[in-house]
């Protein structure tokens, strides 16, 4: 596992090592890690690392404008912040933010969150299905939704969309059930990728909107609700 540490203040760099030294013992995992003083230097060095632990308020760039900048070339890596200004958990999740830890550091809480991010990825397999001209794999966390298309289904991530040859209902069968949702019958959407809703649509992170069914409304948010709190559970 490769991480990225990313403070100006060198005591946290030194706590935070130490403990993740002691995470990589008690869970045998190798982990390497690279620290950056601010935000500009871990942005400007275009690395990719599966975690990136970063303080939200930093000299030169804060740490919103930094995860906006690495969001760009590197936008699967997983952001942890760590500061003692706890009102500003909120504004992390403007750019994704996997966890928001309160400084000093909470050992139980730092290992859970690494604990649930490698179950995560453990858990995140890779779909393969043929289009048209070739065969894909596409990683489950990356899709955003899926939509009908006649007798095949149109599966949209960030960067792409592709029409493969199953068809919507196949491709709902392939899902994890506790993290999609069929709203109605031509979407099926990813609760990971829900920015917001209201009683007739679904707002996503891509900028898009679908439309949920009248009668799905209700068992919806049950189903939204109980993903949030089986995988959104950092506490601040």
């Amino acid at each position: 596992m490769h991480i990225a540490i990313c403070d100006d203040e060198r005591v946290w760099h030194e706590v935070l090592l130490k403990l993740l030294r002691e995470y990589s013992g008690k869970r045998q995992l190798d982990i390497y890690t690279q620290s950056f003083a601010n935000g500009r230097a871990l942005a400007e060095s275009n690395k990719k690392f599966d975690i990136i632990f970063m303080d939200y308020r930093m000299k030169g760039i804060n740490g919103i404008e930094t995860a906006r900048r690495i969001r760009e070339v590197s936008p699967e890596s997983v952001i942890i912040f760590v500061s003692s200004h706890t009102d500003v958990a909120i504004d992390t999740f403007e750019v994704k933010a996997y966890r928001f830890l309160a400084k000093p550091i909470n050992r139980s809480k730092l290992f859970k969150a690494l604990d649930d991010y490698r179950a995560e990825i453990d858990l995140d397999s890779f779909l393969i299905y043929k289009t048209h001209d070739m065969t894909l794999r596409i990683r489950i966390s990356d899709i955003i939704y899926v939509e009908a298309a006649k007798n095949h289904a149109i599966i949209h991530t960030a960067s792409e969309a592709h029409e493969v040859v199953k068809n919507l209902k196949q491709v709902y069968n392939d899902l994890p059930k506790d993290k999609f949702y069929r709203c109605q019958k031509s979407y099926v959407v990813s609760f990971l990728h829900i920015r917001a809703h209201d009683k007739e649509e679904i707002y996503l992170d891509d900028g898009r909107s679908v439309k949920i069914s009248r009668n799905s409304i209700r068992d919806f948010r049950n189903s939204f609700q109980e993903y949030i709190l089986k995988y959104n559970t950092g506490d601040v």
